[in-house]
């Protein structure tokens, strides 16, 4: 009875252990009931939890698919550079001038004294521009790890089967091309967005630079709530770049109510993570490495599906019907017009 007990748990254990390492997931949806549940504030965290080691997959999914960017995180750490010296003070060279053709005397001894003191700094070499050079093929993996775990993700959110790998590899296949292509856009407006907000704060003591730094804000929280919607047009419609960020700007704005909620879940998320990393910094490292990128996603894919849903895909499937039984009663041998979209799946 003992060995019996015992073999049991050994199961549960393998069990577990192949469901959270097991490439194609559980495959489990959800039952109807569960299906028709609001996708609302409460819900969310059924849905978490209920795809935790689904989300955790992604998570290093993310990290091992954009890998390049280990290289430039490296080279930031200056291990790469040559250490040197150099004047601290603009006035060493002027000075060392005078005193070089006219010679030293008391008063240019003690200026001497105060600005010749050397500093330490860090040049880089060959080998940091590598591998600044190598983080920059980021822009060829960003957009393509983008839209497979948007897939997934939204998948998740409509209560679809979760093959984990097998659909990483369904969503990368089918749209990797225009994928890439709307991964380096993203990654360039993120690039830029960044480089403003940094720019603008770093001079907000003027009145004009801190109106500034108030638009990028504002900018930068119109396209985080942009880019809840890119990916999964992407990987929903059959529709262009220029469409999917027209339309990600019109559903940034539409669905402000679930967006500005995913935001701030965003910005929550962030700071907790900041917070860890002046009081417990392993953990602030490793978490996001784990879990933290994936959960962030997951609250834009929550937030952006069901609206789009609601815009986009609903009011085509029932006009689609109501056409059929229109062609039904009367037969037209006009041809018919093209769709507004295609569904990827």
């Amino acid at each position: 009875m003992a060995e019996l007990k015992k073999d049991r748990n050994n199961k549960k254990k393998r069990h577990f252990l192949y469901e959270f390492f097991n490439p194609k997931g559980s495959g489990k949806g959800l039952s109807k009931e569960e299906a028709r549940q609001p996708r609302n504030f409460v819900n969310f965290f059924k849905f978490y939890s209920r795809n935790f080691n689904t989300m955790f997959a992604l998570n290093v999914f993310a990290f091992l698919g954009n890998f390049p960017i280990l290289f430039g995180l490296y080279a930031l750490t200056q291990n790469l550079n040559v250490n040197t010296t150099a004047p601290a003070s603009s006035m060493f060279g002027p000075l060392y001038g005078a005193m070089t053709a006219g010679g030293a005397n008391p008063i240019s001894a003690a200026l001497f004294g105060v600005h010749g003191a050397q500093a330490k700094i860090s040049l880089p070499t060959t080998a940091t521009y590598v591998f600044f050079g190598l983080a920059a093929l980021v822009f060829l993996t960003f957009g393509i790890v983008n839209l497979a775990t948007a897939y997934v993700m939204r998948n998740i959110v409509k209560g679809d089967p979760s093959m984990l790998f097998s659909d990483i590899k369904y969503s990368i296949k089918r749209n990797w091309k225009q994928g890439m292509l709307l991964g380096i856009i993203d990654l360039l407006f993120i690039l830029v967005i960044a480089y403003d907000l940094f720019f603008f704060y770093a001079g907000s003591i003027s009145a004009v630079m801190g109106f500034m730094l108030g638009v990028m804000v504002i900018v930068a929280m119109i396209y985080t709530m942009m880019r809840y919607y890119m990916y999964i047009m992407l990987v929903t419609f059959d529709l262009s770049i220029y469409k999917i960020l027209k339309n990600s700007f019109i559903f940034a704005i539409l669905g402000f109510r679930r967006n500005i909620v995913a935001f701030l879940g965003a910005v929550a998320v962030a700071l907790f993570d900041y917070w860890l990393l002046i009081t417990v910094f392993p953990v602030g490292i490793i978490l996001p490495t784990l879990i933290l990128v994936s959960l962030v996603g997951f609250m834009g894919i929550y937030a952006a599906y069901p609206k789009v849903k609601e815009v986009m895909i609903d009011p085509y499937y029932v006009s689609d019907n109501v056409g059929a039984k229109k062609r039904g009663e009367e037969e037209d041998e006009a041809p018919e017009e093209e769709p507004i979209f295609r569904d990827r799946g």
